[in-house]
């Protein structure tokens, strides 16, 4: 092997060794997000969360403009009450989950269009892909205050955002059936 001090061909393995590191970082992006191992508790929340969240955005961007004040009965939230609801507590629970303390979720009460409604929710879920994205089983273990100074996992909010997003899409399938819309996971069957 040829030794070869400066120069030219000092560079020139420089500048490979930055164009190989580049691009091995930029194609191994996605592998080092993060990721729990299968005997992991999270793994399982995890695709869990991440089904949720399809179903919901799938079922929100199902209603066109004109259903948004549909309501079935006097009683209850319209679509659009239900999803600002939903964009809040999904800021809610994983600010829990991430120790953050965030803006009053009434910022959102302002939101009036569709279109201003579904960026804000997939901006909620962009928050909450953020906070799984910096969670290690330990910090999930952690415990952390939750209603009325019960001091609970950390994760536990997850399982909250989970169940609450899972009961406002069953209500949503009532509202799109009543609108005479397939849900989308419905859809083809």
């Amino acid at each position: 092997s040829h030794y070869y001090q400066g120069g030219t061909m000092t560079r020139n393995r420089l500048g490979w060794s930055v164009i190989v590191t580049a691009l091995t970082l930029l194609t191994a992006g996605p592998a080092l997000a993060q990721s729990f191992p299968p005997t992991s508790f999270l793994t399982p929340t995890k695709a869990t969360w991440e089904s949720t969240r399809t179903l919901v955005l799938g079922i929100a961007e199902l209603f066109p403009e004109d259903k948004y004040d549909f309501k079935p009965t006097p009683a209850v939230r319209t679509l659009r009450e239900n999803l600002i609801h939903l964009i809040g507590e999904n800021y809610f629970f994983f600010s829990k989950v991430s120790g953050e303390t965030l803006p009053n979720n009434s910022r959102f009460n302002a939101l009036k269009s569709r279109d201003e409604i579904l960026k804000e929710l997939r901006a909620s879920y962009d928050y909450d892909a953020k906070v799984w994205d910096s969670l290690t089983e330990e910090k999930a273990q952690e415990l952390v205050e939750g209603r009325n100074n019960q001091k609970v996992q950390r994760w536990s909010f997850i399982l909250g955002a989970i169940q609450d997003n899972m009961n406002h899409y069953g209500n949503l399938v009532v509202y799109a059936r009543l609108n005479g819309l397939v849900p989308p996971r419905s859809a083809g069957k």
